[in-house]
């Protein structure tokens, strides 16, 4: 029992930075709005101050925000991890000169420490007609200063799983070179290697796998390497083979 709960922990830190990243939530200083899911088309501009958006499905923000306002009036980073050049270009941008409401929406599937601390000046004197929209999975992504100086729109709804598509209690080596082959082969980012050890968590709780502290710290492993930027075929390949022994 204690093996089967220890799984399921890390199975929700899977949605969470690694513990020794984790930040505190800053609930207590700032609220959190629960957007509708259809919202004014100008609702930003009406609100007249910069936000941080909370939403599992990005790509459906930019194509609303694309089909909202005109070209001239938003820019769009959109990035797999903020880091210090792009904020560099984020403020040459905010500086440019407007005389009319102008939107800078910053969509990051990760923000990196040092990068927020130099957006945080920007972001509590922003220009003149400069309104900052920060999209973001989830609330730890974030300092809690920057959380503490901005409003919160929460737009993220319950995201279904997709099982894993491997049977992970017939696994073999052949298999799991294989899948490995073609996870590398197809590059993928990531937030999809997070969602793929999601997918494994998943199945191994569905089959009443029991796992041992090695394996249990392989998901450890794994979950801080793809945190850490390296090779997501890399950081999967010791759970499928330890799976592979069972």
């Amino acid at each position: 029992m204690q093996t089967t709960h220890s799984t399921q922990q890390v199975t929700r830190d899977i949605y969470t930075l690694p513990q020794s990243h984790k930040i505190q939530d800053s609930t207590t200083t700032q609220p959190s709005f629960h957007a509708p899911s259809k919202i004014n088309p100008k609702f930003i501009t009406t609100f007249k101050k910069s936000c941080i958006i909370i939403s599992n499905d990005f790509q459906n923000e930019i194509n609303y925000l694309n089909n909202t306002y005109k070209k001239e009036d938003i820019r769009i980073f959109e990035l797999e991890e903020l880091k210090i050049d792009h904020v560099h270009t984020i403020i040459q941008e905010a500086h440019i000169a407007t005389q009319h409401d102008r939107i800078i929406a910053i969509f990051a599937f990760s923000y990196n420490h040092f990068a927020q601390n130099a957006l945080l000046k920007i972001l509590e004197e922003p220009p003149a007609h400069i309104i900052f929209m920060l999209y973001i999975s989830a609330r730890n992504k974030l300092i809690p200063t920057i959380f503490s100086r901005l409003v919160v729109f929460n737009k993220s709804k319950k995201k279904h799983v997709e099982a894993f598509k491997l049977d992970i209690t017939q696994l073999t080596i052949p298999i799991v070179y294989e899948y490995i082959c073609q996870l590398e082969k197809e590059n993928i980012s990531h937030e999809q290697g997070r969602i793929i050890l999601t997918q494994i968590l998943e199945a191994v709780i569905a089959h009443n796998m029991l796992l041992d502290r090695t394996t249990l710290e392989y998901f450890d492993l794994a979950l801080q390497a793809l945190y850490s930027k390296q090779s997501v075929h890399f950081a999967l390949l010791p759970i499928l083979l330890s799976l592979v022994t069972r």
